[in-house]
C-alpha cells in the first residue's frame, strides 16, 4: 500500500523512490507497533479497525486515513492452469460467493444465515443483534461497538469471480 501511495502521490522518479522515503517491511501488526515505539519505523498504514484497539490503548495514534482504491480483500490463484484448473477456480468462486451473500444477508435480515463457522451454526440471535458481529466480537476481542461500526462499512460483492472494470481503471491511473 505504502508504494501505492508512492506512486499516486508522485514520490517516484524515473521508476525508482525518492530516497527521502525509505519503506520498511515490519511484517505483521504485532511488528508495526513495535517498530513504531522502539523508533526504527517512523509510521506505519494498516487496517483502521485492526490498528483501533492499539490507538484505544495509547500504543500508537492515528495520524491520518488513506483510503485504498481497491477492495481490502482480493482472491488470487496460482497462473498455472496445472496448479489452478479453471473449472475448479470457478467452482471455488461461486462457492465462496454462496457463503459471502449468506454472511451478507446474515447481517441484514438478522436470520438464519445456513452455514457453520468452526462447527457453530451461525444464527441470528433472540436480542437481534448480528451473529456476524458475535462471531467476530468472540474470535478477535474487537469491541461490539467498533466491529457493528466495521461490519456498517462493509459491502460485499455480488459475485466473488467478477472484478468491477471502474476498480481495475482506478487502480491503474
Amino acid at each position: 500500500m505504502s508504494a501505492v501511495m508512492a506512486m499516486q502521490q508522485g514520490w517516484y522518479e524515473d521508476g525508482k523512490q525518492v530516497e527521502k522515503f525509505k519503506f520498511q517491511v515490519n511484517n505483521n501488526i504485532d511488528g508495526l507497533i513495535k517498530s513504531v515505539n522502539d523508533g526504527s519505523t517512523s509510521a506505519f498504514m494498516w487496517e483502521w479497525f485492526t490498528t483501533k484497539p492499539y490507538a484505544d490503548k495509547g500504543l500508537v495514534r492515528f495520524i491520518g486515513s488513506v483510503p485504498t482504491p481497491w477492495p481490502s480483500w482480493m482472491v488470487a490463484a496460482h497462473s498455472s492452469a496445472t496448479r489452478a484448473p479453471a473449472g475448479l477456480v470457478r467452482d471455488f468462486l461461486s462457492s465462496l460467493t454462496e457463503y459471502v451473500r449468506k454472511f451478507a444477508q446474515g447481517l441484514q435480515n438478522l436470520e438464519p444465515v445456513g452455514i457453520q463457522i468452526n462447527e457453530k451454526p451461525v444464527v441470528s440471535g433472540a436480542d437481534g443483534h448480528s451473529p456476524n458481529a458475535d462471531y467476530i466480537v468472540e474470535k478477535f476481542g474487537y469491541p461490539r461497538e467498533d466491529v457493528n461500526q466495521w461490519l456498517a462499512t462493509v459491502g460485499y460483492p455480488e459475485d466473488v469471480g467478477l472484478v468491477d472494470l471502474t476498480v481495475i481503471t482506478q487502480t491503474l491511473e
